[in-house]
């Protein structure tokens, strides 16, 4: 038995929001019992640390994800629950990180991890700032360090045939996990090398890696615990782990374009960091060839000084606009969603869960933060 919603609020954008609150509230509710079982189980602080995050949980946009495709495939919702769960600790261990090497402060309008470490450290023991963030990033790094093990036994679970679990189980070690930190690596990479040597394939492969891989395998998860057979055995299975792979791209995308120009408070960190640590995404490396030559070195000046002003930043968004680079990025997103959305339709029947499937694909970029 599948979640129930009201028939004729199907496919609505009501029926969309109340759907979401739901998964959220069930996901939520799972991970406080969860950490309620595992409290007694680690040290205080880093417990504290790695649940920080867990207690101010995002819009479950990947758990949705997966419980929708496993129900759209004529699944059990409920039961995929745990991996829903599991998808869920498994994003954030990788947010933790990822302000880590991004140097970002605030996560969803709050301290990320290894700020929260470092104030600990200086309350608690009297730290100087350089000590006190030491202490920080390494309490955050062991913090990610045990979601992403506590990610692993919520899918291991999963109430599903143990020849099943395995091969899940194996799917999230042995592929999703290498290459979300492929697409990270690259990531990294690209910030050092010269703009004249990165090209657009470059900017995708990272993006699908390191957005699209957990996506694909929210999807493809999803559908093989309703068919009860091993992701890469199903073709609905791989089919709609290239429709999410395809969202992530227009999500990333969005993203980029929210961090250039959209509001810090909804956006959920300061506006402008990615130009400060000079990160290389598709809007930028558009930008880059299209501008003049006086507005190129502008940029250059400017992209990766972590030191720019507010009015640097209004300097390269002026420049983004001028070139047409965030209307051509734009595009690309509503080519990635078109896409998606075709291969949805190719692959599961018609149902109130495709419907919502499909509300969900515009969820991805229809968003503020």
């Amino acid at each position: 038995m599948n979640m129930a919603l009201p028939e004729q609020y199907l496919s609505s954008q009501q029926a969309f929001k109340a759907y979401m609150a739901q998964v959220a509230e069930q996901v939520a509710s799972f991970l406080r019992e969860d950490m309620a079982a595992r409290a007694n189980s680690v040290p205080e602080h880093l417990r504290d640390t790695a649940d920080s995050y867990l207690r101010q949980p995002g819009k479950c946009l990947r758990p949705a994800l997966l419980q929708l495709c496993c129900a759209a495939a004529g699944g059990d919702a409920r039961a995929a629950l745990p991996a829903a769960a599991a998808v869920e600790v498994f994003h954030t261990w990788t947010l933790v990180h990822d302000d880590i090497i991004d140097h970002d402060a605030f996560r969803r309008g709050k301290p990320t991890a290894h700020v929260l470490g470092a104030e600990l450290g200086r309350q608690r023991w009297g730290l100087t700032d350089a000590a006190a963030a030491d202490y920080g990033v390494s309490l955050a790094i062991l913090a990610g360090d045990l979601l992403q093990g506590r990610a692993l036994s919520l899918l291991a679970s999963v109430p599903a045939r143990p020849e099943l679990v395995l091969a899940l189980t194996r799917y999230m070690s042995d592929w999703l996990t290498p290459e979300l930190l492929a697409g990270e690596q690259l990531d990294v990479e690209l910030s050092h090398c010269p703009w004249e040597e990165i090209s657009e394939e470059n900017i995708i492969t990272m993006m699908q890696q390191k957005t699209g891989a957990l996506l694909a395998f929210c999807a493809s998860t999803g559908v093989a615990l309703a068919e009860e057979r091993r992701p890469q055995d199903s073709p609905a299975a791989r089919a709609m782990g290239r429709c999410a792979q395809l969202c992530g791209l227009a999500f990333q995308i969005q993203d980029d374009l929210l961090g250039l120009s959209g509001e810090e408070v909804s956006f959920g960190k300061p506006i402008g960091s990615d130009i400060r640590e000079g990160k290389r995404t598709m809007v930028m490396l558009r930008a880059m060839s299209q501008c003049s030559d006086a507005e190129r070195r502008l940029l250059t000046g400017i992209l990766g000084n972590a030191d720019a002003s507010d009015e640097d930043i209004a300097a390269v968004r002026d420049v983004v606009i001028r070139s047409g680079s965030d209307v051509y990025a734009r595009e690309c997103s509503e080519r990635y969603l078109a896409e998606a959305r075709q291969v949805l339709d190719n692959t599961l029947r018609p149902s109130s869960e495709r419907d919502l499937l499909h509300s969900w694909i515009m969820a991805m970029v229809r968003r503020n933060r």
